[in-house]
């Protein structure tokens, strides 16, 4: 189980990188941070439910709803503490 959580976190740093990128003229706010992660979960998840349906059953998007969806919670308070921590510094 361990092993799927810390391919979750990586999966979803990932791919809110490349939203990111998507999305780097924005300035660095809570709300670009929110929306970011916001839409790589949705990429996350879908991805992960749509690979467990792989093998010919149904997608299991609650299970993948509670994976990618809590790495991906993570991933958000990594970015809010650092854009609140690049404000108290500037």
């Amino acid at each position: 189980m361990l092993f799927i959580i810390v391919v979750a976190l990586v999966a979803t740093y990932l791919i809110s990188r490349l939203v990111g990128l998507v999305a780097r003229k924005w300035p660095d706010t809570i709300g670009k941070a929110v929306c970011v992660n916001a839409v790589s979960a949705i990429i996350a998840v879908a991805a992960g439910a749509l690979a467990s349906a792989a093998d010919g059953g149904q997608p299991k998007f609650y299970f993948a709803f509670l994976i990618y969806g809590g790495a991906q919670l993570i991933v958000l308070i990594f970015d809010v503490l650092r854009i609140m921590r690049l404000k108290s510094t500037a």
